[in-house]
């Protein structure tokens, strides 16, 4: 159930370079939220981009995959003093990449085809556009983050609980998970400013998360550390 922690340390890592990766490859593409909004505009940017597009979700796939082995040696590292957070380390982060999973395969394969189909019928294509992206992207995306995100709040929880990593990587961690979270629940509310604004940082915080976990799990652990007051009961 629990990888070496040195490998699954270098496996984070490597999930957060993809991740970082997956990100610069979105922006050199030209993508904006208000692309993919727009079925006539998507169909363009994926005859335009697609190839780009296509690479992006690639490494996107690959971290998440990654993202598996690091998950897992996060859940090994703290099912000693935090059970219960461990296991929801473990089971919200498996979770979460199921469902994300879907993104990026749904992309791979989803250029190619929405591409012959827009040569075949434009006007059908569009229509059928919309679908895939309420299913294929935003709920299926939103699925995977909202888990992910839950999956690095009780890491960081447990983390900042017990210390069996560094503090600051609690943290970072719970402030990770909570902005994730927050730019999920907070569209189409008066906090919409505020969900748009924490999109980018969240997604910096989770790229530094990982990078930080992956370190922190190929050094062996620390024992006796102190216990925070605030958050050690409800840890167990």
């Amino acid at each position: 159930m629990f990888p070496n922690p040195k490998i699954s340390g270098w496996f984070g890592v490597l999930a957060g370079v993809g991740l970082l990766v997956e990100g610069m490859l979105w922006t050199v593409s030209g993508w904006n939220a208000g692309t993919f909004a727009d079925p006539t505009a998507a169909l363009r940017f994926l005859a335009e981009s697609g190839t780009i597009l296509r690479w992006a979700v690639l490494s996107g796939f690959l971290n998440l995959v990654f993202f598996v082995v690091l998950i897992a040696g996060l859940a090994g590292r703290l099912r000693t003093a935090t059970p219960t957070l461990a296991t929801a380390t473990l089971w919200f982060g498996m979770i979460g990449i199921t469902a994300h999973v879907l993104v990026p395969m749904g992309h791979w394969y989803g250029v190619p085809a929405f591409l012959q189909a827009a040569a075949r019928d434009q006007e059908s294509a569009e229509s059928a556009w919309t679908a895939f992206m309420i299913v294929g992207q935003q709920a299926a995306g939103g699925a995977g983050s909202l888990f992910m995100g839950l999956s690095m709040l009780c890491a960081g929880w447990a983390i900042a609980a017990r210390r069996a990593m560094p503090v600051l990587l609690g943290w970072l961690g719970l402030i990770a998970g909570v902005a994730t979270l927050l730019t999920l629940f907070a569209p189409d509310t008066p906090l919409s400013g505020v969900a748009g604004a924490a999109f980018m940082p969240s997604l910096l915080l989770a790229i530094v998360f990982r990078i930080w976990a992956g370190l922190a799990l190929t050094r062996s652990p620390q024992h006796g550390d102190a216990v925070s007051p605030y958050l050690s009961t409800a840890a167990q």
